[in-house]
């Protein structure tokens, strides 16, 4: 049996689907980058933070910046779920026969997209129910779980990296080299900005305490 599937009909149809994961893949990673920079201003201060949230919240960008990310995110794993095997023997035995760095990336990349799935559903929940957004309430919140928040992390920046680097190989816009030393610096950046984010809110818990 063939590790790869397609729900396509026709190369048409291939091309269309294969465009929607790029630009939802694209999307996603385009607002995970972007939340991480907004969660980091913590780090300037509370206040800082607590203005931005409240801008978020007046103009009514959370209302529907929520929705619309969880909506590209339910395209995004409709149209990847074409591309994995109906048994998962299949891909293992093909990628260790193959031994190729981007079969193993692509195995990750799926292993990590269940945790995240699972993980930010968590995250979302606890956001929503602990609203409005404001520096004390995720202060608590990551105090209590700064491990899951920690997980949630490593697997959102990896599974954002290593999937961007898979489709501007895919679709041959970068030498591999290139793209591959771009996008590893912006995961040290982003990682960095997370976990000082990470530090600073977890500190702050302690002293609400």
């Amino acid at each position: 049996m063939s590790p790869q599937r397609s729900i396509g009909r026709n190369p048409r149809m291939d091309l269309y689907l294969d465009l929607a994961q790029l630009i939802s893949g694209f999307l996603l990673v385009g607002f995970l980058w972007t939340h991480m920079v907004f969660v980091a201003t913590i780090i300037i201060g509370v206040n800082t933070f607590n203005s931005l949230a409240q801008f978020l919240d007046d103009y009514y960008l959370s209302y529907v910046g929520i929705p619309f990310i969880g909506l590209v995110a339910l395209i995004h794993v409709i149209v990847v779920c074409r591309r994995i095997p109906n048994r998962y023997q299949d891909y293992w035995r093909h990628a260790r026969t193959i031994m190729h760095f981007d079969t193993w990336t692509w195995i990750f990349q799926v292993v990590t997209a269940l945790g995240i799935a699972f993980l930010a559903g968590i995250h979302v929940f606890l956001v929503i129910m602990g609203w409005p957004i404001e520096a004390d309430t995720s202060a608590a919140r990551m105090h209590a779980f700064w491990w899951f928040y920690l997980v949630l992390l490593i697997l959102g920046e990896y599974h954002a990296g290593f999937g961007i680097y898979r489709q501007f190989v895919k679709w041959g816009w970068i030498k591999r080299k290139t793209i591959g030393f771009a996008l590893k610096s912006i995961t040290v950046i982003i990682v960095a900005l997370g976990l000082a984010a990470l530090w600073v809110f977890v500190q702050l818990g302690g002293a609400l305490r």
